[in-house]
């Protein structure tokens, strides 16, 4: 993985932490530079000053009271960012950059990715709806989907910590988007060890056998991996490679299905990190439900990869 620089969105919480691990787990197996940060938004208070909350905190509307929230929401997030580069020296035996901003949590996120090659945000996972206001509506879980959608990068949203994932898993339609998402993913599966899976998703039985032919130019992409069952068979990693129908048996699959809810039952089944291309999105303020990318990642319960 190419990889240079990672960025972890962090806020204390239970899905910050799982990303926080996940990005620990990246960083040392592409040898990245990794950066965190952590928001105070300040819409926040408006839902501790709200009638439901302000009464039981002692608290009444005021500019004062807003200080004193803001204050103690930065003590606390810099204290979690202290706890975080200790942790960083634990995980990489180095101290990462740590940033702590003021501003609204989706447009900070993406502000301080931009020069980053991947993002990391925590996420509820299965398909999490808050449909009612709450003191964690603006933290990291509730906005993993807006970073996604607009994102520059590459966006990785976890779920699970890395030490759940068992495979890499690629959702392949033979797309450009798609292609970019399967050497990444080969590129992850050899520096971590973990097996590398592709999916490809037809809607209709009759579109099996073109199908095949997306896989089969999918297998020549794939120049250095090898399957395990093929690393300890004495056979170069050259003889492999040529092999062109050991990699589509042992990497790829084609499944009849509707797209979105295949490639999620899959990942799920596999407990894979699965990867796609950033394909089917538009604007983030308008609805795209009809993306399989924004279905998948709104519904996912595994750690999704969103490359770009």
């Amino acid at each position: 993985m190419k990889s240079t620089k990672i960025l972890v969105a962090i806020d204390g919480s239970e899905y910050s932490q799982n990303a926080s691990l996940t990005a620990f787990w990246m960083a040392k197996a592409t040898d990245a530079r990794l950066e965190a940060v952590s928001v105070v938004d300040p819409r926040i208070v408006d839902l501790f000053l709200s009638p439901e909350f302000a009464e039981d905190l002692g608290l009444k509307p005021s500019l004062d009271a807003s200080a004193k929230i803001i204050k103690s929401l930065k003590r606390i997030a810099n204290a979690v960012l202290e706890l975080w580069k200790k942790d960083c020296v634990e995980h990489l035996e180095v101290e990462g950059k740590a940033w702590l901003v003021l501003g609204d949590t989706t447009e900070e996120i993406l502000s301080h990715g931009k020069d980053c090659d991947l993002t990391v945000v925590g996420h509820r996972g299965a398909g999490y709806r808050s449909h009612q206001p709450s003191a964690t509506h603006f933290r990291i879980g509730s906005v993993a989907e807006r970073v996604a959608v607009g994102a520059k990068k590459s966006v990785l949203i976890t779920v699970d910590q890395p030490k759940q994932l068992k495979s890499v898993l690629v959702a392949y339609d033979g797309s450009e988007a798609s292609k970019g998402a399967l050497l990444l993913g080969e590129q992850l599966a050899i520096a971590t060890g973990l097996p590398l899976n592709a999916l490809h998703v037809v809607r209709e039985a009759e579109h099996v056998k073109e199908a095949s032919s997306t896989i089969e130019l999918g297998a020549s992409l794939l120049r250095n991996y090898v399957p395990p069952e093929q690393k300890n068979t004495g056979a170069s990693s050259v003889a492999v490679k040529e092999k062109s129908q050991t990699l589509m048996d042992s990497v790829f699959a084609i499944q009849v299905g509707a797209t979105g809810k295949t490639i999620l039952n899959e990942a799920h089944k596999r407990n894979a990190l699965l990867i796609l291309g950033a394909y089917g999105f538009r604007d983030p303020e308008e609805n795209v439900m009809g993306s399989t990318t924004t279905q998948v990642v709104r519904s996912t319960k595994t750690s999704v990869l969103v490359y770009r």
